[in-house]
Formats: C-alpha cells, structure tokens, sequence
C-alpha cells in the first residue's frame, strides 16, 4: 500500500496515516479509556505522534507494516488506526493491531475497517497468516477478533507489563484459506 493509496468500503475510507491526522489522532492516542487495553504509553507525547506518522510513511515505503488511517466517509477525518505490524515476507505473515476513538465505539467501524484489511493483506499483499492478540479483560476487541473469523491460539500470562500491572492476552490468527472460504 504506497502511502498516497486508499481501500474503501460501505461506510468507510482507508488510508495511510498521515501528518494532517495528528490533530485527530493525539486526542483518541491521549484517551485513558482507550489506551487502558492497549500497549500505547499514556500519555502520549504530542510530539511523538508526528514522529510515529513519519516512520509510518517509510514503513510503508519499504513494506514493513502499514499504519492505516480509518476514516468514516460522513465524518471526514481520522477516528482510529487499523495496522498490520510485523510484516514478514520470508513467512508471508503479519500482525493486525487496531484502535478506535471512544466515541466511535460500537458502531461497527473496527470490524468493517479490520475485514478491509485483512483482504488488503491476503489479497493484495499475499500474505498467508495474520496474528492478533487482546489483553483479556478487553471483550469489545475479543468481539471484533471473533467476528472477522479469527481462531484462538491460546493465552499468554503475563506477556505485557504497562505501568505495575500485568496482563494476560489471549491470542488469535487467520489464515489465507479461512478468510476466503
């Protein structure tokens, strides 16, 4: 996905993050609630928010992994990220991370950005497994992996230390042949 392209959808427009996001983004990225299940510091520094939209773009450059702007087409702007990370092309495998500012919750927009993707990642980049974890207190995301057709993996103790406290994270994946059938 060369940064300057998008995917769309029903309701809405994916593309590469970009500089022009940063107003829209720092808010949801600054939002306790949000970032309580998810490994993004908190608080997040306005100025790295640029930095992370500029490594992005050469991520993207050199296919990497693809930070990916969602963007409901009634809204016009940036409301959440849908990412694959971890792009391995000797294993054709990549990682789906996602999020969404609150006020968008529930709304169907992860699932609907999430599937756009995992065809942009099967479809367009060939890829054969895509992996995804949640920490498991997290049952809005849980929701989200299963409907996409996610399988589980199993669960990892521990795996993550944000400020003293751990969490467990449950883990998933999808393969090529189970999102097409």
């Amino acid at each position: 996905m060369e940064p300057h392209m998008k995917l769309e959808t029903e309701r809405l427009i994916l593309r590469a993050v970009e500089v022009d996001d940063a107003p829209d983004l720092f808010p949801i990225m600054n939002d306790p609630e949000v970032t309580a299940t998810l490994l993004l510091p908190y608080p997040y520094p306005e100025e790295r928010v640029i930095q992370w939209i500029v490594s992005a773009g050469e991520a993207h450059q050199h296919a990497e992994r693809y930070e990916i702007a969602v963007v409901p087409k009634d809204v016009g702007r940036a409301v959440g990220v849908c990412s694959l990370y971890r792009v391995s092309w000797e294993h054709l495998s990549a990682e789906l991370v996602y999020w969404i500012g609150k006020g968008y919750w529930g709304r169907g927009y992860m699932t609907e950005a999430a599937r756009r993707v995992l065809q942009f990642g099967f479809v367009d980049l060939g890829l054969e497994r895509i992996c995804i974890g949640c920490f498991t207190q997290n049952a809005a995301s849980r929701r989200v992996i299963e409907k996409l057709g996610f399988q589980y993996e199993g669960l990892a103790r521990g795996e993550f230390k944000k400020g003293e406290e751990r969490f467990d994270t449950l883990h998933f994946a999808i393969l090529r042949e189970e999102f097409e059938g």
